[in-house]
């Protein structure tokens, strides 16, 4: 079975079937690894703990499984100082400041976004076909953004299905190329957040790099993360579970479109963050440091990664 590196862009070329059961992971491990660095250069005990979701890893074994994971692979560079970065990294959109000078989580603003696709492989040809922001600042949701996006291909009938996007309600909208510097300007200066936080970032990322040739970089937060480490008791953290854990109405017309859970996601964000500063989260740094120290992980003994990737029929964000 050959396919394409979502990382490095390069063609996997046939190999023996255990070397096929074994390369989803490490492939999801690698795309974590470059979704991490995006934000700009990091030392190894970070990024495995961002990556494998392990704490207090002693130096030398954060370095060994770092230098196991991305040593030799054409994406990623270890610099003079140790730390590693993206071969060609774009300039942060911020810089780490002191703690000291670090400001409160209350004084950041936030985009929570949402994206509909017309599938989950934005490396293997899926598309935009709906994207929505919620500007949250001062604590409150302060604007919304919401714009159909012609996917310059066909929507299958089951992403239809789901989202009640047709291929006639896109088909004269602008493509992502010719609104790409409107959607950065929405995005611009703000803490990128969305439920499944992996999956829209890696869309707008792969439209950003079609129209532009550049990458996004600055800090993300994830929902699903945030909600798995404060919300241990829910057995799902899918928006749905979230939202009614919070009193989060969202209207069932809106349901799986951009705008309607990107402002689902924005209310449980305000739930969230004020959970979080009940475990002490009152900074960047704090919250980093929290979601890096989980302990609870899924588990997956006996389980195996299919060799082929599964049809989407469900709401991958949510």
């Amino acid at each position: 079975m050959s396919g394409v590196d979502p990382v490095s862009g390069t063609r996997l070329e046939p190999h023996a079937p255990s070397t096929v059961e074994t390369r989803p992971e490490r492939m999801l491990l690698t795309e974590r690894a470059a979704d991490y660095l995006r934000a700009g250069p990091a030392d190894s005990r970070s990024l495995i703990a961002s990556v494998c979701q392990l704490s207090a890893l002693p130096d030398v074994v954060a370095d060994h499984m770092a230098a196991s994971l991305l040593g030799g692979h054409p994406t990623f560079v270890r610099t003079l100082d140790g730390r590693w970065r993206l071969s060609e990294s774009p300039a942060p959109a911020w810089r780490a400041l002191p703690a000291d000078e670090e400001p409160p989580l209350s004084s950041l603003s936030f985009a929570v976004v949402d994206v509909e696709t017309t599938g989950s492989r934005p490396d293997g040809g899926d598309r935009i076909t709906e994207i929505a922001v919620v500007t949250v600042r001062d604590g409150r949701i302060d604007d919304v953004y919401e714009r159909l996006v012609n996917p310059e291909r066909s929507i299958p009938p089951f992403i239809t299905r789901l989202t009640n996007i047709t291929w006639e309600m896109v088909c004269d909208k602008a493509p992502f190329r010719d609104v790409c510097d409107e959607i950065l300007r929405v995005l611009e200066g703000h803490v990128f957040v969305a439920h499944n936080a992996s999956f829209d970032w890696r869309f707008v990322s792969a439209e950003v790099v079609r129209a532009q040739g550049r990458e996004l970089a600055g800090r993300r937060l994830c929902t699903v993360r945030l909600a798995r480490r404060l919300l241990p008791q829910l057995r799902s953290r899918s928006l749905d579970w979230v939202a009614r854990h919070y009193n989060v109405e969202i209207d069932p017309g809106k349901r799986h479109r951009a705008a309607g859970d990107a402002l689902a996601t924005a209310h449980c964000l305000l739930r969230l963050l004020d959970d979080a500063r009940g475990h002490g989260c009152e900074r960047w740094s704090d919250l980093e440091r929290f979601l890096a120290a989980a302990t609870h992980t899924r588990k997956r003994r006996g389980r195996r990664a299919p060799a082929m990737p599964r049809p989407v029929d469900r709401d991958t964000t949510a």
